[in-house]
């Protein structure tokens, strides 16, 4: 009897307990919901920025077509099911109504001045201009090709920092968000000490961590910085001068396979000038996926064999590059069968 009523009170207990949260949750829940505090233009995110010191990320989508007072917009047409026009609009409504108000994403975008602009709205003509944003038109099929949602992010000043295409969950998205952040930050401590080389680097690797394509501004800032930080460490005083050229190797990786053969040479010399061994598996791995783009898979499966290891005192078991290693490893076992 005794261990039954104590199982009923407990029972009683959790259920009150359960009763008291969902009524205090359905009382505070829309005024403590999480929301992201939007500024209603471009020009009033730009004030509030030079008055917080704060980056601007401006999130631009095309909405429900109307016609404008030129008479010139187009009506969305109703589409079938399947049709990529209406998956794109579904993902659009999805980041709208769950990314942007997920909670990691509200946090994030603390860091920011927000501003959501949609471009079928015809107020937003003189923000579309200024940002460079526009929806782009096939001529030939008359269809957009344009890749929206973009987020573009701008320095106090107004100049762009750079910008993202397409929906992502939330998830992604606090994490650009947060990458971003971490960009600008890296960026101002740049200008305010252009002759630091560590700063240079750090910037440089912030940028090559986007995952930047030869052809892009990213790529380029990525490059040039790091080369900056060679030059001003000429000696290695700093370190910087080291871990910017291992970096340099590691992006000219995708290029041409004349390019992506030098990169495994300097990262072979680099990984002998790396005296206290911070960079070593990072390297291994990097020659690696060099070989791998170079479709020499045995040499490549020879470097990654090395992270497969039960011995937890060696340096490939807790390595940060063992789980990468591993996982080309084992793609490349099932793909060479």
């Amino acid at each position: 009897m005794t261990r039954s009523s104590g199982r009923r009170r407990n029972t009683a207990a959790i259920f009150t307990a359960a009763i008291l949260s969902a009524l205090l949750g359905t009382l505070a829940g829309p005024a403590a919901a999480a929301a992201i505090d939007w500024h209603d233009g471009l020009d009033e995110a730009l004030q509030a920025a030079e008055e917080s010191g704060k980056p601007v990320f401006a999130f631009i989508y095309l909405g429900e077509q109307t016609p404008g007072a030129s008479g010139q917009r187009e009506e969305i047409s109703v589409r079938r099911e399947g049709d990529p026009v209406a998956s794109q609009q579904l993902d659009l409504e999805r980041m709208l109504k769950q990314t942007l108000s997920d909670a990691d994403v509200v946090a994030a975008a603390r860091n920011f001045e927000a501003l959501k602009l949609d471009l079928c709205d015809p107020r937003t003509d003189a923000a579309r201009i200024a940002l460079k944003v526009g929806p782009g038109v096939d001529a030939g099929t008359e269809t957009r090709v344009g890749m929206y949602p973009i987020t573009v992010f701008l320095d106090p000043s107004g100049e762009e920092i750079f910008r993202r295409h397409g929906c992502m969950p939330a998830l992604g998205y606090a994490a650009q968000l947060e990458q971003a952040h971490e960009l600008f930050e890296k960026r101002g401590a740049v200008l305010a000490d252009p002759r630091d080389a560590i700063k240079h680097r750090e910037l440089g690797r912030a940028y090559m961590e986007m995952d930047p394509t030869p052809d892009d501004q990213i790529y380029q800032a990525a490059v040039e910085h790091l080369q900056e930080a060679v030059r001003l460490d000429p000696g290695n005083e700093t370190g910087a001068n080291f871990d910017a050229r291992v970096d340099l190797a590691i992006l000219s990786i995708p290029q041409s396979p004349e390019q992506t053969r030098r990169s495994i040479t300097d990262l072979f010399r680099l990984q002998t000038e790396d005296a206290d061994g911070h960079r070593k598996l990072e390297i291994q791995y990097y020659m690696a996926v060099a070989h791998f783009v170079l479709e020499d898979y045995a040499s490549a499966k020879q470097l990654l064999r090395e992270f497969e290891t039960e011995d937890r005192n060696s340096p490939y078991w807790d390595s940060p590059w063992t789980p990468q290693a591993l996982g080309l490893l084992q793609y490349i076992k099932q793909t060479t069968r």
